[in-house]
């Protein structure tokens, strides 16, 4: 059979957006939830979701379990608490999270199931979403449904998903990127070019005509490329799975499997590859929580005709920027403490409790070269710590920084954490914004703390909490 797709493409002016700034990927946060998924009986399935940490955006998601009887009938972008499905076709904004049904097909056994969102910062975000109806199963077989989500012209898909009306019997049979027309199933083996849009395929199973919508997680910044695992086979009534490895130097922002037998594949994970010591490892492999840098794809497809087919997965990679990185930001609401730091690993480590309990992220993340880029025209932002107080604090002035590196100020030096225009007379030049600064002055009880942000519509609420606004301390870089 051939398949004959259905296409969302944009036309230039409705879907263009100008005066984009490109840049590359600085890195990204996977955020994994783990659930035990009982037998599903006849006509059910089970839910899960995740949500991306306050500021980022869902780039794409994956599913994994420990069994090829869990299928996956739904993978798709969400937006706050909106479904894919509640979406109208078109282009809009960027996914807060992601969302997954699976059926697990074990009359007999609980499996656990894992979710991930890949999550992270690029400019220029936009879902693409096409739907089109699936037919009821018949007697000659069941309803195929194989649709196109298209990115706008000089956009590359970095993600995608599909949502299913009737999720206990319409089940995914492929999730993938897709190069202009052709299919992930017809690509060569290796590296490529960027993806353009986002296949989705589903079967019907069920008596009653369904309804299947897919998206593409679209960007306009270069860097973005693929790879393509060598097809690898599926005896009849059997599973197999396969891998995709971005090159070094890049990272895995999602992927996909797809299979030219698609009337009889039914996807069982389709899932990142976390980038682990000695190795890569599966998100079903570990326990919920956050974690960085993806390397690759995993996928597992079952083969339920008669007869063995084949299928490739890919990766979907984006090159690591050398410049530029984001500085994010926590707040602690039992210690009433704001604290900042540009390491993802870091910021992960946080997620996961390692700095104790109460942290959140807030979301006024912003854009600073990376401490390594000395040539950047930007200047050292010193980081200390101040045990007594317990809190952080950042300095790009000299002489402040010198200052504090005395031996008696009360303040460990932690090095430069990034490099950023100041601000000259509280101004900033253009391409870059202010960033605020305020005081608590509780240093007579030993609990100092700055706070930097990017709004300055924090700046009020915290003067009548007591806190001393200090001008614009630092020029966040616009992108």
């Amino acid at each position: 059979m051939i398949r004959i797709p259905s296409f969302l493409a944009c036309c230039a002016l409705s879907c263009l957006t100008s005066g984009i700034a490109f840049a590359q990927l600085t890195d990204t946060t996977m955020v994994t939830t783990r659930l035990i998924a009982p037998p599903s009986g006849a006509s059910g399935w089970t839910d899960i979701a995740v949500d991306c940490p306050a500021g980022l955006n869902a780039l794409s998601g994956g599913v994994s379990s420990d069994s090829s009887a869990v299928v996956v009938t739904t993978s798709a972008p969400r937006f706050n608490d909106a479904s894919l499905f509640s979406q109208l076709d078109g282009v809009r904004g960027p996914a807060t999270g992601w969302y997954a049904s699976v059926k697990n097909l074990d009359a007999n056994a609980t499996h656990p199931v894992v979710l991930t969102a890949v999550c992270g910062l690029m400019p220029g975000i936009v879902v693409s979403i096409n739907s089109t109806n699936v037919s009821a199963a018949a007697p000659e077989g069941p309803g195929i449904g194989v649709l196109i989500a298209q990115c706008p012209a000089n956009y590359s898909a970095i993600g995608g998903g599909i949502d299913t009306h009737l999720p206990g019997g319409m089940f995914v049979t492929s999730s993938s990127p897709t190069f202009g027309a052709q299919y992930l199933a017809d690509r060569p083996i290796g590296q490529g070019g960027a993806p353009t849009g986002w296949n989705g395929g589903v079967r019907n199973q069920g008596n009653a005509i369904g309804l299947m919508k897919v998206a593409a997680v679209c960007t306009p910044s270069p860097g973005v490329s693929s790879v393509v695992s060598a097809p690898f086979f599926a005896p009849s009534g059997q599973a197999a799975g396969s891998n995709a490895t971005c090159p070094a130097g890049t990272l895995a922002l999602s992927g996909g499997i797809d299979s030219p037998f698609y009337t009889t594949s039914i996807i069982t994970s389709s899932t990142p590859l976390i980038n682990g010591s000695p190795q890569p490892f599966l998100p079903i492999d570990r326990p919920a929580g956050s974690y960085t840098s993806a390397v690759g794809w995993y996928g597992i497809y079952s083969n339920v005709g008669i007869n063995s087919s084949t299928a490739r997965v890919a990766a979907v990679c984006a090159a690591v920027s050398p410049v530029y990185t984001v500085v994010y930001e926590f707040f602690n609401s039992t210690l009433k403490h704001y604290f900042r730091t540009a390491s993802t690993v870091e910021a992960a480590a946080i997620d996961n409790g390692a700095a104790g309990p109460g942290w959140i992220r807030t979301g006024d993340n912003f854009y600073a070269y990376v401490s390594t880029a000395s040539t950047s025209p930007g200047s050292d932002v010193c980081r200390f710590y101040s045990s007594r107080s317990n809190s952080h604090f950042y300095t790009g002035f000299a002489s402040e920084c010198a200052s504090l590196k005395a031996a008696n100020s009360g303040w460990n030096y932690e090095g430069v954490s990034f490099r950023i225009p100041l601000p000259t007379n509280n101004s900033c030049v253009p391409g870059t914004k202010p960033v605020y600064r305020l005081y608590n002055n509780r240093a007579q009880f030993n609990d100092t703390n700055h706070r930097f942000t990017t709004d300055f519509e924090n700046v009020a609420p915290l003067q009548r909490q007591g806190w001393t606004y200090e001008g614009v301390g630092l020029c966040a870089l616009v992108l």
